[in-house]
């Protein structure tokens, strides 16, 4: 009977470490899906925080909106009212639906760019971009 119990506190005194590794994981994970979003909006670029987009001479608004990313260095972003969320993912897939309106699946990771005039909601790391239904 002595020997059980001595095995049974030897046992309690080993799990414990494992019992702490295992919460950080549960409590990560929870907070990943805590942070799944899919939200229906614009497709714009920082540059133009909540405003329309005006084309540029001789371009589309799809191209006035790529032409911003890749050479103003702005960032797609996700424009649903007054909100606005960074997008970072499939590049092509952002530059095809550039001034579309569109359902992002995927999950927010909270941050904040310094040269941003304008509050950002976080960046949305879009695991799906599709055209919206109307």
């Amino acid at each position: 009977m002595n020997k059980v119990a001595i095995y049974a506190g030897l046992f309690a005194v080993l799990a414990i470490p494992f019992a702490a590794l295992a919460t950080p994981a549960a409590q990560s994970s929870a907070r990943a899906e805590a942070n799944a979003v899919s939200i229906k909006g614009r497709v714009s670029c920082s540059r133009f925080g909540t405003g329309s987009v005006s084309a540029r001479k001789g371009m589309s608004i799809a191209q006035t909106i790529q032409y911003c990313v890749v050479f103003q260095h702005g960032v797609y972003t996700l424009v649903s009212g007054k909100q606005i969320f960074g997008l970072s993912g499939d590049m092509n897939a952002l530059a095809k639906l550039s001034g579309q309106t569109v359902e992002v699946a995927g999950r927010i990771r909270p941050d904040e760019p310094a040269d941003t005039t304008y509050v950002m909601m976080g960046t949305v790391e879009a695991t799906s971009i599709a055209p919206a239904k109307n």
